[in-house]
């Protein structure tokens, strides 16, 4: 119930083990969680799951369902595509690319953008150099990699950033709204109290979702305010608000604003017992405090609403390695 403004749970002896903490992590870093994302079983063509999770494997900013959602957008899985400017494969690789980074991945003897092994490992080996071509630029540093990928690292480069270009702006928007559908994520292995996992499958529900400044209350996605007000979708806090509000059954109402509810609700728990359905709220250290707020969903992965022309989504939690976090629990 509130009092006063502020939030109070009452809570019996049996079910203080399902409330929630705060942990306030002063230096960068993500928690001592395994990376490795799996794929969702049945999600990706039996040939391709062996290839698909050794290539998620090549650097931290990629994952198996990150390159099968990838795959799906370029190709739709067909190993001898072609496009009207000369790109070729399952991955869509023009020659001279090609030439920088295709392998005989599966050791037959042939190095083809056509063989699906060979190019579903170049795609990733690719991937992992666009990242550390783009790593110095702002935003988010996923989005920018597949932008990269679309567009070429040179147009990323000179616009600091996604380029104003509708179709690599829509290839960003529908490979990150698709990685969900690849993603498994076993909760119950990863020890998470019901609440968390409530948490975290409420947010999942609305993977895809678009980002919509103010948007997103108890019951699910609104328009949001200002320029935003003609999509419905969520904002950062609104994901958080409707998760929490949803996953306690409507006991929990938090602020829709990140700092409020990264600060002032919530217990204490140790780093080190972060679990999936805490709420982290991330400082960057730019003089505005917290704006930005996510949800841990386990493996070192988020789901989060990032950005105007973004939707919700996972992303890897040391994306924010360099911010201050404010971490908290709600039951």
């Amino acid at each position: 119930m509130n009092k006063g403004g502020k939030l109070v749970i009452l809570a019996t002896a049996t079910s203080l083990a399902l409330l929630v903490g705060l942990v306030l992590l002063l230096s960068g870093g993500p928690p001592r969680t395994g990376s490795v994302v799996s794929l969702r079983p049945g999600s990706v063509p039996a040939a391709y799951q062996a290839w698909l999770s050794r290539a998620g494997r090549l650097c931290g900013h990629v994952s198996a369902p990150l390159i099968a959602a990838q795959v799906e957008a370029e190709s739709g899985w067909r190993s001898k595509a072609r496009s009207s400017v000369g790109a070729r494969g399952i991955a869509q690789f023009m020659p001279a690319t090609w030439a920088s980074y295709g392998r005989d991945a599966d050791g037959d003897g042939v190095t083809s953008p056509d063989d699906p092994q060979d190019a579903i490992m170049a795609m990733a080996r690719y991937d992992c150099g666009l990242a550390r071509t783009t790593a110095r630029l702002p935003g988010d540093p996923t989005s920018n990699m597949l932008a990269a990928y679309n567009a070429g690292p040179g147009a990323v480069l000179r616009h600091k950033g996604v380029p104003p270009y509708p179709e690599t702006q829509e290839y960003v928007r529908r490979v990150l709204a698709r990685v969900a559908h690849f993603t498994d994520i076993p909760l119950t292995a990863l020890g998470a109290t019901r609440f968390g996992s409530a948490v975290v499958a409420t947010a999942q529900r609305w993977l895809g979702t678009p980002y919509s400044w103010g948007g997103g209350g108890p019951n699910g996605p609104t328009p949001g305010i200002g320029r935003a007000t003609g999509i419905v979708g969520f904002d950062c806090s609104g994901l958080v608000l409707h998760a929490v509000w949803a996953a306690s059954g409507g006991r929990v109402q938090l602020p829709h604003l990140a700092a409020t509810q990264a600060t002032e609700y919530g217990t204490p728990v140790p780093r080190d017992q972060l679990l999936p359905g805490d709420v982290i709220g991330i400082d960057h250290r730019d003089g505005r405090g917290i704006s930005h707020i996510v949800i841990y969903a386990g493996r070192g992965q988020v789901i989060h609403a990032p950005q105007t022309g973004d939707v919700v989504r996972i992303a890897p939690l040391k994306n924010f390695a360099s911010a201050a976090w404010t971490i908290r629990r709600y039951a």
